[in-house]
């Protein structure tokens, strides 16, 4: 699909939902659902029975080099019509970065379209609201041991509903331990990731997600903390990223040398 040596013939490739510009950007909503390519009818289509012509779509990015046949499908005379189309889905377009995109029409001699330069990034910035604790102290927002449930059981974490949410998306939820109170390094724990998928129930009033005690809450003890931040994915695609929520932590009772759930 080396442009240097075509000689350019059949039409621009279009692509539902995305700009005719190049480079274009890949909106959100079509990485996350995927789209339809239009390759245009070449003036070489086949008029007689049995002769054929062949479309070929290729993908290429830059960190992905090799070229990939994205579609492929054989024509008739008996399917000619002024335009055909050919899936792009979320899988496709996965990886961040610039794709290029081609389609060539193969009949006595290739028919190749422009190359199409795509720009993909699915980076998000935090638009819901961050995850809550519903069991800490509301005087002094800390989780501690008396706190019900016991901090050396679990600590329990609150996702409100969100209007974006729909079932079957999935939350992955980042908890990570951190030796002050406020959710700054130095860190205690590396981040571990908690996943689940939304019922309808789930995804329209909320949810808990639920972190135990070993080994994700035990290295914290004396005035330390937590943090928790989550991401939803449909389609296998982020389409959107919580703020960031954080939790005191204290696991020592005044007098005693041992913290309440034992030293690690």
């Amino acid at each position: 699909m080396s442009q240097s040596n075509e000689h350019i013939t059949a039409a621009p490739l279009r692509i539902d939902g995305v700009s005719d510009l190049d480079p274009a950007r890949i909106p959100r909503d079509v990485l996350v659902n995927g789209t339809m390519g239009r390759a245009t009818r070449p003036p070489g289509f086949p008029q007689i029975p049995n002769e054929q012509i062949t479309l070929t779509v290729y993908w290429e990015q830059a960190n992905h080099p090799s070229q990939t046949v994205i579609f492929q499908r054989t024509y008739t005379s008996s399917e000619d019509q002024p335009e055909f189309t050919f899936p792009i889905t979320p899988q496709h377009m996965s990886v961040d970065g610039t794709a290029v995109i081609q389609y060539v029409w193969m009949a006595d001699n290739p028919d190749p379209s422009p190359r199409r330069t795509l720009i993909i990034d699915h980076t998000l910035a935090p638009t819901l609201q961050e995850p809550h604790y519903p069991d800490k102290n509301a005087l002094n927002g800390f989780i501690n041991c008396d706190t019900v449930p016991p901090i050396w059981e679990k600590i329990r974490i609150q996702i409100k509903p969100e209007s974006i949410f729909e079932e079957f998306d999935v939350c992955v939820l980042e908890w990570q331990g951190f030796e002050t109170l406020n959710g700054q390094p130095p860190a205690l724990t590396p981040v571990h990731e908690f996943r689940k998928t939304l019922s309808r129930d789930e995804a329209l009033n909320g949810f808990i997600i639920e972190i135990p005690f070993d080994p994700y809450i035990r290295p914290m003890k004396d005035y330390d903390s937590g943090a928790a931040q989550y991401t939803i994915f449909r389609n296998t695609i982020a389409i959107a990223k919580s703020e960031r929520g954080v939790v005191r932590l204290d696991r020592m009772i005044p007098g005693q040398d041992e913290p309440c759930g034992g030293f690690a």
